[in-house]
């Protein structure tokens, strides 16, 4: 009796979601819906014959058969990906395609470009502003810079340097002096509603004794926008000590000297691993490397 194999699809999907440990997130990892995720498994499992999903409310987890299954697939999956990264040679030696945070783009990465290319004049640079995770397969990135937990199926990731979150505004709207917390009654805050960002407002109005943290009047999905909002004089705000610099450096912003809150999310390096030996890659490494260093940032 011939064994027919079951969909592909569906023992991709399934690894990614198991190792995930949602739907929701491999939907996103993978770029399709949830329900294809969904899908896709319920094929997977009726081919099988079992169940490899317990599925509650608000998650899901593997059943004794799919725990079972779960290491074949994974090391399957992993010498395919070996196998087709061997015969890969590095595409366009002299430029390198980046894909990266747009908020760190515009207040860390484009001001320093003239030092990169001092230091690469061979390599030219095109960047994709994107916070969605690149999608390596179609060839559009050679290498992603992303904030996150370093969780990334299929993908090599390394960790460059931390971060923490500092109080700012424009020079004179705070006094560092003065009562801080008599000071905030009386100014807006603008909110970068990232989780460290929310976090540190929290712990912020904790410490001065503020049970309930005074809402924000405004709440932005960009941290480059809410820099843009606080040099205005807009009002204080939290952002990461990374988008700061050229801000502060040039006198638009000041820190206030008595609070940080460490991030919990790091700056990664994300690729396929073979893409980590390309000579261009590792060009781009160092140099971010000794910039992170050179910014008194937290450098792994």
């Amino acid at each position: 009796m011939a064994y027919k194999m079951p969909p592909f699809k569906g023992l991709w999907y399934f690894r990614v979601a198991a190792q995930l440990g949602s739907f929701k997130l491999a939907a996103e990892a993978l770029f399709v819906t949830q329900a294809a995720i969904s899908q896709q498994i319920r094929a997977l499992e009726s081919a099988l014959g079992c169940e490899l999903f317990d599925r509650q409310v608000r998650k899901v987890t593997l059943t004794r058969e799919g725990m079972a299954l779960l290491p074949h697939l994974t090391q399957a999956f992993t010498q395919i990906e070996q196998g087709i990264e061997a015969l890969q040679a590095e595409p366009q030696p002299n430029v390198l395609n980046l894909s990266v945070l747009s908020s760190f783009a515009t207040c860390w990465l484009l001001p320093k470009m003239p030092l990169f290319n001092q230091v690469n004049p061979h390599l030219q640079l095109r960047i994709d502003p994107s916070d969605a995770q690149a999608d390596f397969r179609n060839g559009d990135a050679d290498i992603g810079i992303r904030f996150g937990l370093g969780e990334y199926p299929g993908l090599k990731s390394e960790l460059i340097a931390e971060d923490s979150v500092l109080l700012v505004y424009k020079p004179g709207l705070i006094d560092p002096d003065k009562s801080l917390k008599a000071q905030l009654a009386s100014l807006p805050f603008i909110q970068d509603i990232c989780p460290d960002a929310q976090q540190a407002w929290t712990a912020l109005n904790h410490n001065l004794g503020n049970r309930e943290p005074k809402p924000s009047q405004m709440g932005i999905d960009n941290a480059a926008l809410v820099l843009q909002a606080a040099v205005a004089g807009q009002g204080a705000a939290m952002l990461r000590k990374s988008l700061l610099e050229q801000a502060i450096s040039l006198g638009q912003l000041d820190v206030y000297p008595h609070f940080s809150w460490p991030c919990r999310y790091k700056y990664y390096l994300v690729a396929p691993a073979a893409h980590f030996a390309w000579p261009k890659v590792q060009a781009f490494r160092n140099w971010l490397i000794a910039q992170f260093m050179k910014g008194d940032s937290n450098v792994t």
